[in-house]
Order: structure tokens, then C-alpha cells, then sequence
């Protein structure tokens, strides 16, 4: 069995790539587990992943929060805006299936879209909570 912040990234993962119009906007399949040196701009990566027990008296659980990356050269706030919308429509309330373990729930919990003024363009941070239980 999987641990569960992995089942619910690579559920993640695989749901965000499948998404034609994400894809679309950032010009190809652009999503990474971890951020390449040289990555195509724009690109969506995962930053950090934190579980935690959630367990009841007589079931066991974890809540994961995992932080995605909107990375952008725009100097419009439009391009992340647009990334962003469609990450959440993906995964917001999405019923993934996970390796090992059952998605109770997934909601975005978190944006902060934010201008680089040293380098003058738009990135994006996103966290994501998930509620699994194992199968």
C-alpha cells in the first residue's frame, strides 16, 4: 500500500494531465512531480506534501495537504488566473481513485496568486486537502 500524501499526488498528477484545456494553456503536459531545470514556462509543479493522522477510535485516516506551483513569465495576471481556474475545476471535489486507500474528500483550501517584482511576472501557489482512509 501506498503512503497516502503519494497515492493522493499521483491521483493528482494524473488528473491534471489528463485535462485537455490545463494542457492547452500551459502549452503541453507541463506538470511535474518535481520542477525540472530549464522547464518549459508556463508549468505546474508540487512543492510540498504534508499528511497528518486522522484517525478515529476505531478508524484510521490521514488528511494530506499538497501545494502546487503555478509558474509563469506573464506580466499579466491573466495566464496564472487562467491556470489556476482550471487546476481547481480539476480537482476540487474531484472523485479520484487512489492507489491503496479510499479519497474521502478533496477541496482546494488555499490560492495566493503573487506578482515577482524582481522578475517582474505572475506565479501562483495552490493547497489542496485531501481526507483518505485505507482500503
Amino acid at each position: 500500500m501506498n503512503q497516502p500524501g503519494l497515492a493522493v499526488q499521483q491521483a493528482m498528477l494524473a488528473a491534471l494531465a489528463a485535462r485537455t484545456t490545463l494542457t492547452s494553456l500551459l502549452g503541453g503536459a507541463h506538470i511535474y512531480d518535481e520542477l525540472p531545470r530549464g522547464a518549459t514556462v508556463p508549468n505546474v509543479a508540487f512543492s510540498a506534501i504534508e499528511t497528518r493522522d486522522w484517525s478515529v477510535a476505531d478508524q484510521k485516516a490521514h488528511e494530506t495537504f499538497v501545494a502546487l506551483d503555478v509558474n509563469s513569465k506573464s506580466r499579466s495576471r491573466a495566464q496564472v488566473q487562467s491556470i489556476i481556474q482550471e487546476i481547481e475545476t480539476a480537482l476540487d471535489g474531484a472523485a479520484l481513485i487512489l492507489n491503496g486507500h479510499n479519497l474521502v474528500n478533496l477541496r482546494c483550501v488555499f490560492i495566493s496568486a503573487t506578482r515577482q517584482k524582481a522578475a517582474d511576472y505572475f506565479t501562483a501557489t495552490m493547497r489542496f486537502r485531501a481526507a483518505t482512509e485505507p482500503q
